[in-house]
């Protein structure tokens, strides 16, 4: 898609070249590198092959070696260079190619945290929202935020105000039916909203101030976008003013308002809490509102090999945000991962695998065969399909469902590898 203008990218651009205003009482402006951490060529090498790419400095032969030369060997490209060369897709590519380059530009092990980034990140959500795009919390990995983007719903778009579940999916709901939410899932939602409940004070658009509390003010948000009902011992739908009653005999969609309405009330302890409730739903609460829930396979024991550790966290962090950008992003970490795991008992990797695939099937030459062949599918999808986003001349997974299906296939496969590969560590 190309949503994002050249309007919108120049502005995000100036923000890593001319800097955010911190000022309290005046202006004072702090610049931040978009390569945090890392140097220019660390960060680009994790987007980008760089090592084919072409060097614009005839004394290398790729763009690795040119992009050392010019910010950390002599440092005299300009700090926000990499937004006008054209050897990247952020002018001319993609609004996807864009946006995954400023997820990495926030990603956890990228990111330099402070100030500066939060104004940063700020200016760029509202920038993406004008192009119909939101910027959002997806995961945690060791407790720090993972950001990733989706598409704001037409609704949402011209609405200047948060649009809850059933207004912004509202034509998606005439022809996807949401699965019923059993009484014991719906109490369990109404007792959390009491316990978290609390007094706050309020103030109308006139000025007046007046005592509330969380619970109350959540049915009000409800009221002002529409008129509550709930079905009676009759069945019919009718209006009603009890938020227990509401929330115990509403439509699906109508809980999942409530949820996100209360949301900014209860924080993240809230967002754990209510999404251990719904844990078999097909929804979760994903910073402040609820999206698709990616049901994966988890590798129940984890290998003591750190940068494979980081890799399989990171990989269902980024499926489990809700959005198809990070099912992207972690099948290429589970891939990643994978091909890890196959060089981890020797220095060989045909030995490492003959090791892996021996001691995984006890030298049972049937089972061996067998998962032998699933190895070979599995190097069969990753050279003809786009594992990797940078990938140019190979298939594009026609969906996430399928998408879904490697990466589980892999976790499942990584599972036999990792105990075997824990025992021998």
């Amino acid at each position: 898609m190309n949503q994002i203008t050249n309007i919108t990218k120049r502005k995000i651009q100036d923000l890593f070249s001319s800097g955010v205003n911190v000022g309290i009482f005046g202006t004072e402006m702090r610049s931040y590198h978009f390569s945090g951490n890392l140097t220019d060529g660390e960060f680009l090498a994790r987007l980008y092959d760089t090592k084919s790419l072409p060097s614009n400095d005839s004394r290398f032969k790729d763009a690795d070696g040119d992009i050392w030369q010019h910010t950390e060997n002599n440092d005299d490209y300009e700090t926000d260079w990499v937004f006008n060369d054209d050897r990247f897709p952020l002018k001319n590519g993609t609004d996807e190619d864009y946006l995954r380059f400023l997820m990495e530009v926030l990603s956890p092990e990228v990111r330099i945290d402070g100030e500066v980034l939060t104004k940063i990140i700020e200016q760029v959500t509202l920038l993406l929202r004008i192009d119909g795009y939101e910027l959002y919390i997806g995961s945690y990995v060791s407790n720090q935020p993972v950001y990733t983007w989706g598409l704001l719903t037409e609704k949402e778009r011209a609405s200047t105000k948060f649009v809850p579940f059933s207004l912004r999916l509202q034509e998606q709901l005439k022809s996807t039916k949401l699965a019923s939410i059993p009484k014991t899932i719906r109490r369990a939602i109404f007792n959390l909203i009491e316990n978290c409940n609390e007094s706050l004070r309020c103030t109308t658009e006139t000025g007046f101030e007046y005592w509330s509390d969380n619970k109350t003010e959540t049915f009000n948000g409800i009221k002002s976008y529409y008129k509550p009902k709930a079905y009676n011992e009759d069945n019919q739908y009718v209006e009603t003013d009890d938020f227990e009653n509401f929330i115990m005999s509403s439509t699906p969609q109508n809980v999942f308002d409530v949820i996100e309405l209360y949301a900014p009330f209860g924080g993240l302890s809230f967002e754990k809490q209510v999404n251990l409730i719904l844990s078999n739903s097909a929804y979760k609460l994903i910073d402040g509102k609820m999206r698709a829930n990616r049901l994966v396979i988890k590798i129940q024991t984890p290998a003591r090999e750190k940068k494979l550790q980081e890799l399989i966290e990171e990989a269902n962090a980024f499926v489990q945000s809700g959005s198809s950008d990070g099912v992207q992003r972690g099948l290429e970490k589970i891939w990643d991962a994978y091909e890890r795991a196959k060089s981890l008992l020797h220095k060989d990797k045909k030995k490492s695998i003959e090791l892996l695939l021996n001691n995984i099937s006890a030298n049972d030459v049937v089972m061996r065969d067998k998962l032998d062949k699933i190895m070979d599918h599995l190097t069969v999808v990753g050279n003809t399909y786009q594992i990797r986003h940078f990938e140019n001349g190979k298939r594009t997974f026609s969906s996430d469902e399928i998408k879904l299906f490697y990466f589980n296939l892999c976790v499942s496969f990584l599972n036999l590898c990792v105990r075997y590969i824990n025992d021998k560590q």
